[in-house]
């Protein structure tokens, strides 16, 4: 825990300037907005919310910051510890004990607020003021609310997604090239932001729905043909979670199988193209040969003398 009058934004946080939102706000443009804010909070160091996330609590509402936390340590923006007070009837060491309990209290009461006015400002900047006036305090001029309210109030204003924005990101997702190489969350996290975005829409997808998706990607490989298999098989609940976890011990198993480079991998699919091209050369010939016999057997029959 740092003291004293720091600039937090040009000491700790990534994104030192917001990126500037021209305009009515949009669910891009605000997604942005709260990425940056999140790595901010981040990058400034604090024992509190489980001491692994830095003050992302201040960003998050307290579902999102459970989500992401590992341990089970909500997040609890420290009160005004207020003015000292020392019993009379403590001795000596339990006075020192005391005023150095209440001074680090107070500075990490002051850090934290210090911490949030930076956010703020960050929202401030980025933001044209007539988008966000309502939140702004007429004497400070400052937004006086926390972070996630203000996060809450501009998303449910501004932030709406559409039904088409849905189904264009379902079409860029469907359409992507996964190389049983790569990490699998290279197909997991497009599902999950697609699932997010849904959500953000109203018309979140099943888990039916969003298995489907993962398997049309799976089986785009013609490499997990044994995991396919098993779980078509499974005798437990399929949920995304199990999918992740299945998949990635599949992926584990290749690897184990063809090395750490994967440098087989896609072979059955080059096989099965092979043979599918060779199957349309046949093809082609055959019909070629058949339209060279057919003029040649046309031709010697305009050459021919009449029959008397």
């Amino acid at each position: 825990m740092t003291t004293g009058n720091i600039d937090y934004a040009t000491l700790y946080f990534k994104y030192k300037i917001p990126t500037r939102i021209n305009g009515e706000p949009t669910y891009q443009s605000l997604k942005r907005l709260k990425t940056e804010l999140r790595a901010n909070a981040s990058s400034v160091d604090t024992d509190l919310g489980g001491g692994d996330h830095g003050y992302l609590g201040l960003v998050l509402s307290d579902v999102e910051y459970a989500r992401i936390s590992p341990r089970p340590a909500a997040f609890v923006a420290p009160n005004f510890p207020g003015a000292l007070v020392i019993d009379p009837a403590f001795t000596a060491m339990q006075a020192v004990q005391e005023r150095e309990t209440h001074s680090e209290n107070l500075a990490l009461y002051r850090e934290c607020k210090n911490v949030e006015k930076a956010l703020l400002r960050h929202i401030q900047t980025a933001v044209e003021e007539k988008y966000i006036e309502f939140l702004v305090d007429d004497d400070t001029g400052l937004i006086e609310d926390d972070v996630p309210t203000v996060l809450q109030y501009l998303f449910s204003n501004y932030g709406k997604v559409t039904s088409e924005e849905v189904k264009q990101l379902e079409s860029e997702v469907l359409s992507l090239t996964f190389n049983p190489a790569d990490p699998m969350i290279t197909i997991y996290r497009p599902i999950e932001q697609l699932q997010k975005k849904a959500t953000e829409a109203g018309i979140p997808y099943s888990v039916a729905q969003i298995l489907e998706i993962g398997l049309t990607l799976i089986k785009s490989t013609r490499d997990f043909e044994k995991a396919l298999g098993e779980w078509n098989a499974l005798a437990v609940a399929k949920t995304w979670e199990v999918f992740k976890s299945h998949f990635r011990d599949a992926q584990k198993d290749l690897k184990e199988i063809r090395g750490p480079t994967m440098q087989q991998a896609g072979y059955h699919h080059a096989n099965m193209l092979a043979s599918q091209l060779r199957d349309d050369l046949v093809h082609q010939q055959t019909e070629m040969m058949a339209m060279v016999q057919t003029l040649a057997h046309n031709i010697q029959e305009e050459n021919s003398p009449p029959t008397p």
